[in-house]
C-alpha cells in the first residue's frame, strides 16, 4: 500500500572568515509511522509500517580550519526519540544529544595531525533497541599530502 509523508532538510553555512565558520543543518519529516493494507490481503486489518528515522534531527557547530597551524571544531547534534521496527531490533529509540570535538595542526610540508572525539561527554545511547550501547569514540589521525599544503 502507498504512503504518504513529506519533508524537509535544511542546510546552511556561514563563513565568519576564511578559516571559521558555523553550520546549522535540520531534517524533518511529517510522518514515521503509518498503518498500510498489504498487497493481497486487502480484506485483512492494516499493519503497521515505519520509516526508521526520527521526525526531527539538527545538528550545529563551528568549524575553524586554517591552512597551516591549530584547527578546530565543534558541534551538537539532536535526535528525537522514535518507534523502530527492525527485526529484532523493535521498540522506541533513545533520543540523542551528542557533542563532538576535533582538534588537529597542519604543517606546511603537507603533514597533517588530528584527534576527533564523537560524544564526548560519553552520554551512552542505542542506535536501535537492542543493539550494544554506544559511548564515546576517539579516532587519532595522521596524514601526508604529497607536494605539501
Amino acid at each position: 500500500d502507498e504512503r504518504s509523508f513529506y519533508g524537509m532538510d535544511l542546510g546552511l553555512e556561514y563563513y565568519f572568515s576564511s578559516d571559521l565558520s558555523g553550520f546549522f543543518n535540520y531534517s524533518w519529516v511529517s510522518d514515521n509511522s503509518f498503518m498500510q493494507k498489504v498487497v493481497g490481503f486487502e480484506d485483512q486489518d492494516p499493519l503497521p509500517s515505519y520509516l526508521n528515522i526520527p521526525k526531527n534531527k539538527f545538528r550545529i557547530g563551528l568549524n575553524y580550519n586554517p591552512e597551516v597551524g591549530f584547527n578546530g571544531s565543534i558541534s551538537f547534534q539532536h535526535d528525537d526519540s522514535y518507534f523502530a521496527a527492525a527485526g529484532q531490533f523493535a521498540g522506541d529509540t533513545d533520543p540523542r544529544n551528542l557533542v563532538d570535538l576535533g582538534l588537529g595542526y597542519n604543517m606546511s610540508s603537507g603533514l597533517a595531525i588530528s584527534l576527533a572525539v564523537q560524544n564526548a561527554f560519553n552520554n551512552e545511547y542505542r542506535y536501535l533497541p537492542n543493539m550494544p550501547k554506544i559511548g564515546r569514540r576517539a579516532i587519532a589521525k595522521i596524514r601526508y599530502t604529497f607536494g605539501g599544503k
